[in-house]
């Protein structure tokens, strides 16, 4: 028996950030300014182990456990200066605190000419949400609030088959799948009392309700060598599903989809990787997605959508890999994505809900390499780069022309320097980081968030702390902020008279971090 077991929380970010908002009318006269402060802090400690048992000389039985909770929780205070109006300090409070487990395992053994899967996973996750904005006012008027809160369940099963074999000179494999999700979910609204000094709570039926999916899948797998440097892999597929949403214009609708892949491997010389492939895709849909909700610190609102369906697309895809000797090596990869419906913000009936925009464009190119530093007399060291460059555009839903991705980061670059001493359990050293995001849209606002652009660390690590990895640094040295630039419009967006226009800028400050590793 092997097992392993281990406790993580790497996914652990705690900050904070504060600084003016000004906020100016059509005409760009400023009619209010804002001081806020946010905190943030996020935990997700996670116990999982596996453990592996042969049962036999060719077969191998798995079984994977884990349990995770979530805590994560905002929380902003600001003060709202406007002339002839009196001071109002407002508190938003957002918790979102959950808990999910997973219990997952497969059995593999020989069965005629080849080799046998079968694979099973349970999931399933608790996830209440709360977000309160209360408002108090400096000259006694009664305090005004709002608050959204949901209770959402997910559940997914999955039972899965793979069965491997070799024929005509390749391999061959043959699967079948089938997958089983749901989302109850539970939404109410409340308004703050003033005298009872609570919210009164009460339905949301736009937001509550569920959601299931029967999904069946079947793929067929064959690749093989043409020659000494070119391979082959061709993956056909399909899936077949039913979506059925209850409470709110409940619907039950089908699908089906093809998918596959066709992909050419060559290798010209022994440092040299190329590749081509072409990929028919299916994404998977968010079922919350389907119901309304409300976003009561920025004023909107998703109405709900039983009409989502999940997005698709075909995918070109070339890679390069070249080994650069002591030196170390160079990734280059291109892509080309064509998408149908993509899952975006449209309007419908009533106002605007998470849907689907017939097409979509992407292009996206991505150069990953790592140089080693020791020909240049610095003994373990090394310098990691990323760069991407990327554009994915659609034509807007609201019909004001062509837009890319909300949120789009379409340029990225990462440097991480990093030196190992030589005869020693020390090392050290830095990372540099820049990302630019492109503005979000909605039916009547245009809004770009962005931290940094820019943000730098350095880091000091010490592997061998009573056998454990210790390592301490500073994030953000270089004082990157907390941007928003927002345009409100009195309609529709770009095609309507400016409403406001919201321009922030918080000071987020140092970041320190530590980390603790090891084995045992």
């Amino acid at each position: 028996l092997q097992y392993e077991i281990a406790l993580n929380n790497d996914d652990s970010g705690h900050g904070s950030a504060g600084g003016p908002t000004e906020i100016f009318d059509g005409s760009g006269n400023r009619i209010e300014l804002r001081e806020d402060i946010w905190t943030s802090s996020y935990d997700s400690p996670k116990a999982s182990a596996k453990l592996t048992l042969p049962t036999g000389a060719s077969s191998l039985a798995r079984l994977n456990l884990s349990y995770q909770r979530i805590y994560n929780h905002y929380d902003e205070e600001g003060l709202r200066f406007r002339p002839g109006q009196p001071t109002r300090n407002r508190f938003v409070t957002e918790r979102n605190d959950t808990w999910n487990y997973e219990i997952g395992g497969d059995y593999e053994f020989p069965l005629g000419p080849g080799k046998l899967k079968l694979i099973g996973l349970n999931r399933r996750s608790h996830e209440p949400y709360r977000v309160d904005v209360v408002t108090e006012f400096a000259d006694g008027a009664p305090t005004e609030g709002d608050r959204f809160a949901q209770v959402g369940d997910i559940g997914e099963k999955i039972a899965r088959a793979e069965y491997t074999w070799k024929m005509l000179g390749g391999d061959w494999q043959a699967s079948g799948e089938g997958a089983f999700n749901r989302l109850d979910n539970v939404a109410r609204v409340g308004t703050f009392d003033p005298v009872a000094d609570a919210f009164v709570e009460t339905p949301f039926p736009g937001g509550t309700g569920g959601v299931k999916e029967d999904r069946y899948e079947g793929s067929l797998s064959y690749s093989r060598p043409l020659s000494k440097t070119l391979s082959l892999q061709i993956v056909t597929a399909a899936e077949t599903s039913q979506l059925a949403q209850s409470g709110t214009n409940g619907l039950t609708r089908s699908f089906f989809r093809p998918k596959g892949l066709v992909s050419l491997a060559w290798k010209p010389t022994p440092d040299l990787d190329l590749s081509a492939k072409l990929r028919r895709r299916v994404g998977q849909l968010s079922f919350y997605d389907f119901l309304a909700r409300s976003f009561l610190n920025d004023g909107n609102q998703n109405s709900g959508n039983n009409q989502l369906r999940p997005q698709q697309d075909w995918t070109i895809e070339f890679e390069g890999n070249k080994r650069l000797g002591a030196w170390g090596s160079v990734k280059l990869r291109l892509v080309a994505r064509e998408v149908e419906d993509y899952v975006t913000i449209i309007p419908v009936a009533g106002g605007e809900s998470v849907g689907n925009a017939p097409k979509a464009r992407v292009r996206i190119a991505e150069l990953t390499s790592t140089v080693n530093l020791d020909p240049l007399g610095l003994k373990g060291a090394k310098l990691d780069i990323y760069a991407l460059y990327q554009r994915a555009t659609l034509a807007d839903p609201f019909g004001t022309g062509r837009i890319n991705y909300n949120g789009l980061q379409d340029r990225v670059l990462n440097l991480d320097f990093r030196h190992d001493i030589p005869a020693s359990d020390w090392a050290y050293g830095a990372g540099f980081s820049y990302v630019h995001t492109r503005a979000s849209f909605r039916q009547n606002s245009r809004d770009r968030i962005y931290e940094g652009p820019v943000f730098a660390s350095v880091f000091v690590e010490n592997k061998d702390v009573f056998g454990l990895t210790l390592r301490a640094g500073i994030d953000n040295i270089f004082n990157a902020r907390s941007i928003r630039n927002r345009t409100v419009f009195t309609g529709l967006r770009d095609a309507s008279p400016v409403d406001f226009v919201e321009r922030r800028d918080r000071l987020i400050g140092p970041i320190f971090f530590y980390a603790v590793k090891g084995t045992f």
